[in-house]
């Protein structure tokens, strides 16, 4: 997996004792490198400090920090060179797109460091409840797309068994069944809303205890009480283990091996809970996640809205005895579906918007109001083209497949929900998975 992995991992082993004290010195001296290094290299945050007259010298304690501006991710996408640093060759820059949870297409650059931390940090997270490396997985989220003539795919660098999210029907159950009975793979990676489906199928069709794993390893969207409840009637033998992340790597979140609540990992990033005043929320109470990244220097994350909202909890576990913030609760990205005309569901999160064909859209929004009909309404960026429009009609078409009926739509704004977040959906459908639900 690489140098940086391996000496993650390493790092990761013999710091989760650590005592708050040492976590938080550990902590700042990282946090005022990527402050220095963003000042130094990054001509937007220089102007961005400059204008509200701070510079990393001012920044001497926690409280100094704390007069930082935030950044957005608007911000960053519109003035992305601006915020990209001059001393990272583009030649190791890796650009990544995401539409998150918000709506908001966004594309920025990562290194190959990068890419392997973050992998050293979810495997080392996964290895707590027992997960083996190297062991079969099989996958169900939203990368391999498929037919139902090609329901699968192999990666035998990763050894993971590619599921097709957007083919999983209950007439193609069978296949599904058959292929993970043959290859007995030890775990399901997936999406909470995903797994869920196959659950239903796995019990609809009496195959408890047939179709079955060691783990069901779940990411990337809200994970529910009922959903817990309908993955252990069908999985009765599989440790359940989820966490909370992002595709910029400024906060992550696993699951307590010993409780099941979410501990914000702070060899990550550096949160912080702020309520609708920008104050640092209070036990119990709601607020956005802000995070800045002690990792990411192609662009640096510092004081970064998420737009996501938790609920504080504790400071430090009574299982493990980490020395770790722990979140009562998680409002990230909602399970959304569209319905086709042939009845399969495709989840939002499977659209995830990782593509570049996208960077020139300021906003969007899907709205359904028929099955196997769906319009896709963009607010375009200044550069946008009717290029564009082509791309985005042929990436979304081979998402959607051919039994839903695409329109694409210009509008001029798309609203907000009460919270200030934008909706990836409009559903109008009385549909039997989802958040509407």
């Amino acid at each position: 997996m690489g140098r940086t992995y391996r000496e993650t991992k390493g790092f990761l082993q013999s710091s989760q004792n650590w005592t708050k004290e040492s976590i938080e010195a550990w902590q700042w001296k990282k946090l005022k490198t990527v402050i220095e290094h963003a000042y130094e290299n990054v001509s937007g945050y220089r102007q961005l400090y400059s204008e509200q007259g701070v510079a990393p010298r001012d920044i001497r304690n926690w409280n100094d920090f704390k007069r930082l501006p935030f950044v957005t991710k608007e911000q960053l996408r519109d003035n992305l060179e601006n915020f990209t640093a001059s001393n990272i060759p583009r030649s190791k820059r890796l650009y990544r797109t995401t539409g998150g949870s918000t709506g908001i297409p966004f594309g920025f650059y990562l290194t190959q460091d990068n890419i392997e931390r973050e992998l050293a940090f979810l495997n080392s997270a996964w290895e707590r409840v027992g997960w083996i490396p190297g062991s079969l997985s099989a996958v169900l989220r939203g990368a391999f797309i498929g037919s139902e003539k090609k329901l699968f795919d192999y990666d035998p660098f990763l050894r993971e068994l590619k599921l097709s999210t957007y083919q999983l029907t209950e007439k193609t159950y069978s296949s599904y069944k058959e292929r993970i009975l043959r290859d007995r793979p030890s775990s399901l990676q997936a999406y909470p809303s995903a797994a869920t489906i196959l659950a239903d199928m796995v019990i609809a069709n009496d195959d408890v205890g047939k179709v079955s794993f060691d783990f069901l390893l779940l990411g990337s969207e809200n994970l529910y009480d009922w959903q817990k409840e309908r993955l252990r009637s069908a999985f009765p033998r599989a440790r359940l283990f989820a966490w909370y992340g992002h595709a910029e790597q400024v906060l992550f979140a696993p699951m307590c091996e010993s409780s099941e609540q979410f501990h914000l990992d702070p060899f990550y990033g550096v949160s912080e809970i702020l309520n609708p005043e920008r104050n640092e929320a209070n036990h119990g109470e709601s607020g956005e996640l802000v995070g800045t990244a002690l990792w990411n220097y192609a662009v640096p994350f510092i004081r970064y809205r998420t737009m996501d909202v938790a609920t504080k909890g504790a400071f430090g576990c009574s299982g493990c005895r980490r020395n770790f913030q722990l979140l009562e609760r998680i409002d990230g990205r909602l399970q959304e579906f569209i319905l086709s005309s042939r009845g399969r569901y495709i989840s939002m999160t499977q659209i995830n918007m990782h593509s570049p064909v996208f960077d020139n859209v300021m906003q969007f929004q899907f709205h359904q109001r028929t099955a196997g009909e769906v319009t896709f309404n963009i607010v375009r960026g200044p550069h946008y083209s009717e290029k564009d429009s082509e791309s985005i009609r042929r990436e979304l078409s081979r998402k959607l497949g051919e039994d839903i009926k695409l329109d694409v739509v210009f509008v001029d704004q798309i609203p907000r929900t009460q919270n200030g977040k934008f909706r990836f959906l409009i559903q109008e459908l009385p549909l039997r998975y989802g958040d509407r639900n």
